[in-house]
């Protein structure tokens, strides 16, 4: 019996209906899904990990280059390239042991010799060594592939910190070019869980999963970070589920309570390790006078910025620069200079600055109180603040223009001194030498026009220089702080920067893709693009050893995973393509006997 073609048709259209219906609801053809996107706002400056200065650059570099050690938030390390180490008595020997089975992205072997070329090249070139691993290392030596021993010139108390989270990079690629001016955009080679596979700048990073990598092939196949202009644009995909997660940037204040209403958003709120502050260039009159710095001071309220543009994300920040989250390092003592108009224009009149006709004041040599606040562009909370302190600094005759430009603008300014006063953030790891020696210490100032990428307020204090260089070479850990507790005081005393708040760090990621986030660490960090796999994938098998390091000083264990790859088709899809072929049949034996 021949089925009429009206009849043909509605089952065609029915098929359809039923399969865009069921379809959307299945994994892709390979049963999970394939891409991992994560959000990041910013510019890239580089993908060299001895040069890079933006975040959104770290942020990327951090997948592709790892260092020996992998340092948590907490503050506590895990083996990574190397499986351990060892100090000697004196303090003076340290010794890593590296894994035997890591490899290259061009399937060249990473070795001893790498590790000893990364630090023999910082050292031997005064414009990557902003650390000055220099004074502190003797040489560096590689007996074996598996072995690296630093000898070092004297006692150096963060050098487990500096040695151990350095990004290490290839000894056959990085010895063939000139590593201070190499951008290395075109085929960054690491060791990390993805290869490189293309850059479009202003539009994303893409990268593949690396089949060698010694912690097992990754689970998710590729990943892309999307760049982004402003973190609103990239908070928005991240609820239209356009991205996965985000980093570079935390969650925009204003953002947090529609997040927590999204089905399939998880947002994480953690203790403040990032710290917005306003820097003054100490070069330029007026802000070499500390009366200057400290009326600004006291014009500004950390609380109500805290309050207004935060939403309560954030606490006010001491200042003395440290944070409380640093915990055993902060200074208790040294709080915050609360709001007051009338110690500001008190402060300013006994200097000799009086207010003009206008209401802005007039500098002893005539000229007007009239200065830009440099600010980064599609960062609310950075435009935000600096609108706040225009409004302040106007109460006590300071008439401020704000200028906001993009954050690659912003840092190559500020960077060669071609700014008044700038606002500038950074994320504050838990060992306080590299929140405090690249800052304040006078060797990484510079005159105007020469570029700095981080005492770009250009603070040089003798007194300053000699607590930085006590606190790096004193091993007995509470002389330590001591030193560090004097540096915090001369900090808010000088007044170099004026930190304003340490923000919570609010990050969020979508649930309904993929699974193994870390909160601790970051939906984002290393930690978690390792583990991250797609909802359906098969769980890899892992096999744990112990690696013990030649004396009792550290012993870790480490995990070895081997992963045994998922079957390319799971049972929903099987059972949805079941489903459908069922459907299909049942509607056509019903037309067969409508026709009878």
């Amino acid at each position: 019996m021949r089925i009429g073609k009206e009849n043909i048709l509605i089952l065609i259209l029915l098929t359809i209906l039923i399969s865009s219906l069921t379809l959307p609801m299945l994994p892709n053809v390979y049963g999970i899904e394939t891409t991992l996107k994560i959000g990041v706002p910013g510019e890239i400056d580089s993908f060299n990990p001895l040069t890079s200065i933006l975040s959104a650059a770290q942020s990327i570099i951090g997948v592709m280059y790892e260092s020996m050690l992998y340092l948590h938030v907490n503050g506590s390390y895990s083996p990574w390239l190397a499986t351990g180490y060892s100090v000697n008595a004196s303090a003076l020997t340290i010794t890593f042991t590296l894994r035997n089975n890591i490899k290259w992205h061009d399937g060249q072997q990473f070795t001893s010799d790498d590790v000893k070329f990364t630090f023999d090249s910082i050292m031997s070139t005064p414009a990557l060594d902003r650390n000055k691993f220099r004074d502190f290392i003797a040489s560096v030596e590689a007996p074996n592939p598996t072995t690296v021993i630093f000898h070092l010139k004297k006692a150096w108390a963060p050098a487990i910190y500096y040695l151990g989270t350095q990004w290490i990079i290839p000894k056959h690629i990085f010895s063939a070019v000139n590593i201070t001016t190499f951008k290395n955009m075109d085929n960054p080679i690491g060791t990390g869980p993805y290869k490189f596979v293309k850059y479009v700048p202003g539009v994303d990073v893409e990268f593949e999963a690396f089949n060698d990598y010694w912690q097992g092939k990754p689970a998710v196949p590729k990943l892309v970070y999307v760049l982004y202009k402003s973190t609103q644009s990239m908070m928005l995909d991240l609820l239209a589920g356009n991205i996965d997660t985000i980093a570079g940037a935390t969650v925009d204040p204003e953002l947090v309570a529609t997040m927590l209403k999204t089905p399939n958003i998880k947002v994480v709120v953690r203790p403040g390790n990032i710290i917005r502050f306003m820097g003054f260039n100490l070069k330029r009159y007026p802000f070499n006078i500390t009366g200057v710095r400290e009326a600004i001071a006291y014009a500004i309220s950390k609380e109500d910025i805290v309050n207004t543009v935060m939403l309560g994300f954030a606490d006010p920040a001491p200042d003395g620069w440290i944070p409380p989250y640093l915990g055993f390092w902060y200074n208790p003592n040294i709080k915050w200079r609360k709001q007051n108009f009338t110690k500001a224009n008190e402060i300013l009149d006994n200097l000799g600055f009086h207010k003009g006709s206008d209401g802005i004041r007039v500098t002893p040599t005539g000229q007007k109180m009239s200065y830009s606040l440099l600010t980064i562009a599609g960062r609310a909370e950075f435009v935000r603040t600096a609108e706040l302190i225009q409004g302040w600094l106007k109460n006590i005759g300071i008439e401020i223009t704000v200028q906001t430009l993009s954050l690659g603008t912003v840092d190559e300014k500020e960077g060669v001194g071609d700014f008044d006063l700038g606002l500038m953030g950074l994320g504050v790891p838990l060992e306080p030498d590299f929140y405090l020696y690249q800052r304040f210490h006078s060797s990484a100032s510079a005159p105007l026009g020469t570029y700095v990428p981080r005492n770009w307020f250009r603070y040089e204090n003798p007194e300053m220089d000699k607590l930085l260089e006590a606190q790096r070479s004193e091993i007995d850990i509470q002389k330590r702080r001591e030193i560090i507790y004097n540096i915090q005081a001369l900090i808010a005393r000088d007044l170099p920067i004026l930190t304003l708040y340490v923000k919570h760090s609010i990050t969020a990621y979508r649930t309904d893709k993929f699974t193994g986030f870390n909160e601790d660490d970051g939906p984002s960090s290393l930690i978690s693009i390792v583990n991250i796999k797609p909802i359906g994938w098969t769980p890899p098998i892992t096999t744990t050893t112990t690696a013990t390091t030649p004396t009792t000083t550290t012993t870790i264990t480490t995990t070895t995973t081997t992963q045994i790859q998922a079957p390319g088709y799971d049972v929903t899809l099987i059972a949805g393509v079941i489903v459908i072929i069922v459907i299909i049949a049942v509607l056509y034996i019903v037309l067969r006997r409508g026709k009878h």
